[in-house]
């Protein structure tokens, strides 16, 4: 079974994946497979050819706060990155639940945007106020500004609540949003 895990930014995706995690589920997190593509040797290249040294740090590995800065202010330079990352973390995310004996989650903050429902047997979604949301960014370090342009450089919460088949609301304690997370596996069975 795999399950699709959605969100928006500083919703909790991550918490509620890791209490999948703990009750046997194998999490993917999209996320992560975009950092493994996004620092390969390849994907470097064309960043560096694109944007000039400043994509890349000191290290050669991409300089991901400049990047963001970048990409959530213009959307061509997120369109360009998506290109050329989004067909590898795809491949690599479909590779990642091929067992069909197991139970995934897979996390993919995009997951409408990108019309991905059609992979997951059903779709659960995290939701909280936007007051928690800037503040949970603000606690990352985002800037207010900051924080409010990559909230509205997604879908609006409000349809992801909409189109999702399950939702777990997280504006309380995590151990909230975990007994949420058993009734809901209870639930998928």
């Amino acid at each position: 079974m795999v399950i699709g895990l959605t969100g928006g930014i500083g919703c909790g995706k991550t918490l509620a994946a890791s209490f999948f995690g703990q009750r046997g589920y194998i999490v993917v997190n999209a996320d992560q497979l975009a950092r493994q593509v996004l620092e390969s040797p390849a994907v470097c290249a064309l960043l560096k050819q694109r944007w000039g040294s400043a994509a890349l740090g000191s290290d050669g590995l991409p300089n991901r706060p400049w990047i963001a800065a970048k990409v959530f202010a213009d959307e061509a330079e997120r369109a360009f990155l998506e290109s050329v990352t989004h067909p590898e973390v795809s491949r690599l995310r479909q590779a990642a639940v091929s067992d069909p004996n197991q139970r995934y989650i897979v996390e993919i903050p995009l997951l409408f945007e990108k019309n991905l429902t059609a992979e997951f047997k059903a779709v659960v979604c995290v939701a909280c106020s936007d007051a928690v949301r800037l503040q949970r960014l603000q606690g990352r370090g985002v800037e207010v500004g900051e924080a409010k342009r990559r909230i509205a450089s997604q879908m609006p919460l409000d349809e992801k609540v909409k189109k999702s088949d399950y939702v777990l609301w997280n504006d309380g304690e995590a151990s909230f949003l975990e007994s949420q997370v058993q009734k809901l596996i209870s639930q998928l069975g």
